[in-house]
Parts: C-alpha cells; sequence; structure tokens
C-alpha cells in the first residue's frame, strides 16, 4: 500500500540537494522575469514600435542567440553551471537596464537584444545540463511537473504585480524591481559547491546529437507558440484590453488554471510513454491558436490565454522531461551538448516563425494568420523523439 501510495504520489520524494537549490533559483529567477515578461513588447509597443519592428527584435535576438549558445556553454563546462547562471543573471539586468533607456536613447533598441541573447547563451545550457543531470530518472516527471509548477507560481504573482507597478509607479520600478530578485536568485545555488564543473563542450558530440537526434531538431520548432506568447500575444492582450494591470490580471488568472494541471501531468509522464502524451497535447494547443480569431473582448482575450497556458503547461512538461533524459543518457559532456542542440533547435524554429510573421504582416496580413501559423508550427512538437 505504501509502495502504491508513493507511485501515484502528485510530488517527488527524496529531493537531492542539487534539484532543492533549482527548485528555489528558479522560483526567484522566474518571479523577477514574470514582473516585467509580458510587459516588455508592451513596452515597446507604447513607446512607438509597431508589430513588425518588434518581430525583427526578436529576430535579431535568436539570431544572435543561435550564434553565441555554444560559447555560453563552454563558459558554463569550463566554470560550472551555477556561475554561468549568475552571469547570465547580470546580463539580464544589463538587458533590462538598456531596454528602459531606449526611452530616451532609441538607438539603443539595437544593443538590447545582444545582451539578450548573451543572457540566454550563458543560462539556459548551464540549466538544462543542472536539470539534466541532478533530476532522478524514475520521478523524472514528477520533479519537472513541480519545477514547471513553481515557475507557475511565479507567474501567477508576477503578472499582476508588475501590472501593479507599471501602473502606479511606471517602467522604471519596474525594471529595479526585478533586477534586484533577479541577482538574489542565484543564491540558492550557491548553497553547495559546483558538482559537474569539469568537464568540457565539443563540437563533436553536438554533431553526435544532431546525428542521433535528427528529428528533434525539427522537434524544437513547436516553440515558435512561445515566441508569440513572449510578443504578439501579450500586445494583441493589451490593445484589446487597454490596460496594463488588467492584462496582468487576466495572465494571473489563466496561470493558476493552468497550473493545476502541471502536478497531474508530471505524474502521468512517469508512468505513460512521454511521446503519448506529447502527441495529443500538441494537436490541442495547436488548435487554440487557429481559433484566436474569436479573441476580440476582455473575456474571450481571458478565455483563450487560458487555453494558452493549460496547452502549454501540458506540453511542456513531458517534452521538458523527454529532454533532460536525453541530455542525461550519457554523462555531462553528453549533457552540455544535447543542451546546446535544444537550445540551437528552437532558436532557429524562432527565427523562421519570426520571418514568416513578418511576412504576413508585411503584406497586409491580419495577426490572426500569424497566430494561425503559430497553430500548425505547434504541431512540430509531434516530431520529438
Amino acid at each position: 500500500m505504501l509502495k502504491m501510495k508513493y507511485r501515484f504520489h502528485y510530488f517527488s520524494k527524496h529531493l537531492n540537494r542539487e534539484v532543492e537549490e533549482v527548485y528555489w533559483n528558479a522560483f526567484l529567477n522566474n518571479l523577477a522575469i514574470s514582473l516585467v515578461f509580458i510587459f516588455e513588447p508592451i513596452y515597446l509597443y507604447t513607446l512607438g514600435y509597431g508589430l513588425i519592428r518588434i518581430m525583427w527584435f526578436y529576430v535579431e535576438v535568436y539570431v544572435l542567440y543561435a550564434l553565441l549558445v555554444t560559447l555560453g556553454a563552454k563558459f558554463a563546462s569550463r566554470f560550472g553551471y551555477k556561475h554561468s547562471i549568475f552571469v547570465a543573471n547580470i546580463f539580464y539586468v544589463i538587458y533590462w537596464l538598456i531596454l528602459f533607456s531606449v526611452r530616451a536613447h532609441p538607438a539603443l533598441i539595437f544593443a538590447a537584444p545582444f545582451f539578450y541573447a548573451l543572457q540566454k547563451s550563458w543560462f539556459w545550457p548551464a540549466y538544462n545540463a543542472e536539470v539534466s543531470l541532478s533530476s532522478r530518472a524514475m520521478q523524472r516527471g514528477r520533479e519537472i511537473g513541480v519545477l514547471e509548477a513553481l515557475v507557475q507560481l511565479a507567474f501567477i504573482l508576477g503578472p499582476f504585480l508588475g501590472g501593479f507597478i507599471s501602473e502606479q509607479f511606471g517602467f522604471l520600478f519596474l525594471f529595479i524591481g526585478a533586477s534586484i530578485i533577479m541577482l538574489f536568485s542565484a543564491y540558492p545555488l550557491f548553497t553547495s559547491p559546483e558538482v559537474y564543473s569539469r568537464h568540457e563542450f565539443r563540437l563533436r558530440n553536438l554533431w553526435q546529437v544532431f546525428r542521433k537526434h535528427p528529428s528533434n531538431f525539427f522537434g524544437y520548432w513547436g516553440y515558435a507558440e512561445d515566441l508569440m506568447v513572449m510578443c504578439l500575444w501579450p500586445v494583441y492582450m493589451y490593445v484589446v484590453i487597454s490596460d496594463v494591470l488588467n492584462v496582468g490580471l487576466v495572465s494571473t488568472i489563466a496561470t493558476v488554471i493552468g497550473t493545476m494541471l502541471m502536478l497531474y501531468v508530471g505524474r502521468v509522464a512517469d508512468f505513460k510513454d512521454k511521446r503519448s502524451i506529447i502527441f495529443p497535447s500538441a494537436i490541442f494547443y495547436g488548435v487554440t491558436w487557429l481559433l484566436r480569431f474569436a479573441a476580440t473582448s476582455l473575456s474571450t482575450v481571458l478565455t483563450f490565454d487560458v487555453l494558452t497556458k493549460a496547452g502549454k503547461d501540458v506540453v511542456s512538461v513531458p517534452m521538458l522531461a523527454l529532454t533532460y533524459e536525453r541530455g542525461s543518457s550519457k554523462g555531462a559532456d553528453y549533457a552540455i551538448a544535447y543542451s546546446v542542440f535544444y537550445e540551437f533547435s528552437l532558436a532557429v524554429g524562432k527565427v523562421v516563425t519570426a520571418l514568416a510573421a513578418i511576412a504576413i504582416l508585411a503584406s497586409g496580413g491580419s495577426i490572426f494568420w500569424v497566430f494561425g501559423l503559430v497553430g500548425i508550427m505547434t504541431l512540430f512538437y509531434a516530431f520529438l523523439k
């Protein structure tokens, strides 16, 4: 009976120190990000930048990211994952400071993507490798489920609080508050020493991953949806709702509902084939983007934001569990190589999607055509093996 109770418990058991540190870091890091996340494109929009220019901003980010991610991996493998994450947090703060300064110095719009790409390049290879090597195989789904639930908890608190701060005190206070939390978020990682610092990122390992998992290169193009959650969808919400506080409130409500699904999906992912969950989830999530033309009022925007959070969460847990499973299969050198493969693949997919979106908007197409494109791209998750 005790064994059965353990097997079907929603939460992972007997966490090692590394996983606990990752949990704390993930919550604080994402709390900082969630304060600002949906307001970054809205901020650019309020400065007079149109949808096409905002899309070009993210093209610059992900082209630079695809070029710089191997440098971040080399740093992480030489100096340690925790030190790499800390440096990434510094890059994030610099990025926010530059982004706010665009109001007074418009030319800085060209510098901001560079520091955002640096942040991604130093953070994600290290973070993914850390989780891959720290999580336990028998309960990886639940550990990822709890990890993602903590991220969602941060995104429950952050958007509403960020909307309140930006409306009452302005974007400067919002960026400063987020920056302080971001810098502090690395502290939990340093309550124990580095573990996986003595290894090397090698291009031949990266090539080995490409040869072994060619379909996964295209599978990660499903992250096209993440690009739109990051840029055009927040702007569209703002255009319909016309109030940053209400945008934050809508995002908070939607995230609460999405988080309810997170732990359950994490539990199921430990006892079922992860691909059997990813495929139907990707179809459901893709359909929510195809039908987004119906989001024309506050209530329908809320409905589709709920569907966005729910669909994204249901896809993310088995997808990330599968990703970390692949990364942990052959030790630290392979883990960092697979992490670079993962991040490079999604960066290429986002660049392709952004360029296609720019072409649609530049030719006079509706933003709903872009959302439809994203719905189709989301189906690429089904290529993951």
